[in-house]
């Protein structure tokens, strides 16, 4: 694990998370049992989250069971199963025992004899080879803990999908007709392959796939990451640009922003000074991201050797590092990689379902931007490198990285209204999901950024006599703010085949409604960075 997670007053953040489990516990103690997946990016914080939920929960009605399930064999997983599930159960009833498993077996055959024997079935299941069986089995457990001591359990199957690899025949199926019938017992499943869990609640959990909330877990929201950086920062001088940068690069990912932070303070505390700009950044991504003993260089690296075979790890990585450099679509990449279309294809389904990338219309993107980066220009240049001077490279490194920090800041200077003219200006009637459906976005033939008489700015997108009037907001959008618009769209006589708004602080629920009412496209900070990313732009942040 290369991050522990973080509890207590470690923990940072994801109050509305931490709110709907405390919510999801409490329909529980009522009798409703609601599943729930949380999917979202490695490192992102799903663990976290249900680690810091567990060690300041106060409930005393339920049992929880938290399990990380590895690449193991399936017995090895069955005996933490149950170890966790006897010690967990023991101390709720106050019978106080130590980690020892022989001493758990044995005060849990005294003060639970009914799961102790069932414990026992699933032992002799094991020893006859019967692990299909021994499955169903072990999920059982919970139903019979319950009716033992009249406590729901509340299992955590933490990178769920790797069920797979413990050598049961069809486990998720299995899992399936096993918890369809134990309505005493909520499951909280998490991965960091978005495709892999989709398919499994989809297709082998079809019949369950309502009864699980999904929850993406991503980045820390733009004020959380603000917040982090000012506390992981406290004593020093921190230029707001400096800000926006970490928190745009990092995506707002705690990790990420930790080690970063971590290395910035050091290296400004061993240069003597208070003040953290581009340079101290620069060395402080050097240091972790270009330097093999850096946190998130090895990180990377593993996330890279761990998930992909040896026998297509080079065909892969050469995918990955061509869409980290640009190139983006099915055809450019067979084509720069010199790769026949039907392996290209192959490569990038399989790089989708192990959680690289995500497939948006035409285009393929690489999920987390920081390994985006470290594939460009780190990876590829120590892989392609000719004559290797070991005695310079780090520092032209550094020097790379402060032009590269240079040139984000400098975009991010950019007006938004500015930067969203450039990004229609891209546009060549792709398709891509943009609010769940596909939008085709056209080659427009002339894109104006236009100040109306109250100083608002729209951008006015034209093709084949027709427009689009897009509108961003540096504030929370009210119903007003829609009124105006429409007004506005109306005065302009033009013949308008979309309507979009870009709310950067968000929008109230009235006017949510009004704009959806109205036929008018909500594009989020997110949807925008989205696309800014598939057209090789920089993102923005607006603090």
């Amino acid at each position: 694990m290369f991050a522990q997670p973080a509890i207590g007053e470690r923990f940072f953040g994801r109050e509305e998370v931490l709110e709907l489990l405390n919510k999801r516990i409490l329909a529980l103690k009522d009798g409703y049992r609601q599943n729930m997946a949380f999917t979202g990016q490695s490192l992102a914080g799903k663990t976290s989250i249900l680690h810091h939920f567990l060690y300041t929960i106060k409930d005393e009605s339920f049992i929880a069971i938290y399990i990380e399930i590895v690449k193991e064999p399936f017995r090895t997983f069955a005996n933490r199963f149950v170890a966790t599930l006897l010690y967990n159960s023991l101390v709720k009833i106050g019978v106080h025992t130590g980690t020892d498993i022989s001493s758990i077996f044995d005060k849990a055959q005294r003060a639970l004899p009914k799961t102790s024997l069932a414990i026992k079935q699933l032992n002799a299941m094991m020893e006859r080879g019967d692990l299909d069986e021994a499955y169903s089995g072990l999920l059982g457990l919970t139903s019979v803990l319950k009716e033992e001591i009249k406590m729901p359990c509340v299992v955590i199957l933490d990178e769920f999908d790797n069920l797979e690899h413990m050598g049961v025949k069809n486990p998720f199926l299995n899992f399936g007709k096993v918890i369809m019938l134990q309505k005493d017992t909520m499951y909280i499943v998490t991965s960091s392959r978005n495709q892999a869990i989709k398919k499994i609640l989809s297709e082998k959990l079809s019949l369950l796939f309502g009864n699980f909330e999904i929850v993406k877990i991503a980045g820390f929201s733009l004020n959380t990451a603000s917040d982090f950086i000012d506390s992981r920062l406290a004593g020093f001088d921190l230029d707001k640009e400096i800000k926006r940068f970490l928190i745009a690069f990092s995506d707002g990912n705690p990790f990420y922003l930790h080690h970063l932070t971590s290395s910035a303070k050091a290296i400004a505390i061993a240069r003597m000074t208070s003040h953290i700009d581009r340079d101290i950044i620069a060395a402080a991504i050097t240091e972790q991201l270009y330097e093999s003993g850096g946190r998130i260089h090895q990180y990377l690296l593993s996330f890279i050797l761990d998930l992909v075979d040896v026998k297509s790890r080079e065909g892969y990585t050469a995918i990955l590092t061509a869409i980290a450099d640009g190139k983006n679509k099915q055809q450019s990449i067979s084509r720069s990689l010199k790769m026949k279309p039907a392996e290209a294809s192959k490569g990038l389904v399989k790089l989708a379902e192990l959680g690289f990338i995500t497939k948006s219309g035409v285009f393929h993107r690489i999920d987390d931007v920081v390994l985006e980066f470290w594939l460009k220009y780190v990876y590829r240049k120590r892989r392609d490198v000719i004559v290797d001077d070991i005695f310079n490279r780090m520092q032209r490194f550094e020097d790379e990285a402060g032009l590269y920090v240079a040139a984000f800041i400098e975009a991010l200077g950019k007006d938004l209204i500015v930067k969203l003219s450039e990004l229609f200006n891209l546009f060549s009637n792709e398709l891509v999901p943009i609010e769940s459906r596909q939008v085709k976005l056209p080659h427009f033939t002339k894109v104006e950024i236009k100040t109306l008489q109250d100083r608002r700015h729209v951008i006015i997108a034209t093709f084949r006599g027709s427009s689009w009037i897009v509108e961003p907001f540096e504030k929370e959008v009210d119903d007003n703010d829609i009124i105006d618009y429409m007004r506005h769209l109306k005065a302009s006589g033009l013949k308008i085949s979309n309507k979009v708004i870009v709310p950067l602080k968000g929008i109230d629920e009235n006017a949510k409604l009004l704009a959806k009412e109205l036929k008018i496209a909500i594009w989020d900070t997110q949807t925008v960075n989205m696309l800014l990313n598939l057209y090789g732009k920089k993102r923005f942040v607006l603090l």
